[in-house]
């Protein structure tokens, strides 16, 4: 279906496979726009930022920890203008909130955690981390079924919570 402010390619996925190398469209929640606005605004060559995490900086997707005598005083995200490509990871972090992958169960997660901005930074960050990794090292994005995920996460919250019984015995035996 056209709406009034679709793109005019016939075929974008095709399109933007054909200038990255991999289907970046693949990834979960972005869209045909979002891969455009992403193409027109950080280009192909992701090689300006030297790693990951200040790809992740310039888009302003990441907290400014405020520290202070090694404590976390303020973790909030800067009040900068958002760019287009962040605003499209955004958009694309938004759009699996209601998603069965494991993508949306993070998203929900750190929606119980820190509420709607919070997630909605939290999972734009993620799948800009995965845009950034198969743009430079031109690798397919492989999505880990959701039941796969959802036990690797139970295995973690189980030896996390052994180690804090660990803990609590040592604390009541002293």
């Amino acid at each position: 279906m056209k709406y009034k402010n679709s793109p005019q390619i016939s075929n974008v996925r095709q399109y933007l496979a054909k200038i990255h190398g991999v289907d970046v469209l693949s990834i979960y929640g972005l869209s045909d726009s979002g891969g455009l606005d992403l193409l027109a605004e950080t280009g192909t060559d992701l090689s300006k930022w030297d790693n990951e995490n200040k790809f992740i900086g310039w888009l302003n997707l990441c907290p400014d920890n405020k520290i202070s005598a090694g404590k976390v005083l303020s973790s909030k995200v800067k009040k900068l203008k958002s760019n287009a490509a962040s605003k499209a990871f955004k958009y694309a972090a938004n759009s699996v909130q209601r998603s069965d992958n494991w993508l949306g169960d993070y998203f929900r997660r750190m929606k119980t955690k820190g509420g709607n901005k919070y997630a909605i930074v939290a999972t734009a960050n993620k799948i800009a981390r995965i845009y950034y990794k198969m743009v430079t090292q031109k690798v397919p994005f492989i999505p880990v079924e959701i039941t796969v995920y959802l036990q690797q996460r139970q295995q973690k919250q189980i030896a996390y919570l052994e180690r804090k019984l660990e803990r609590l015995k040592a604390n009541a035996a002293a």
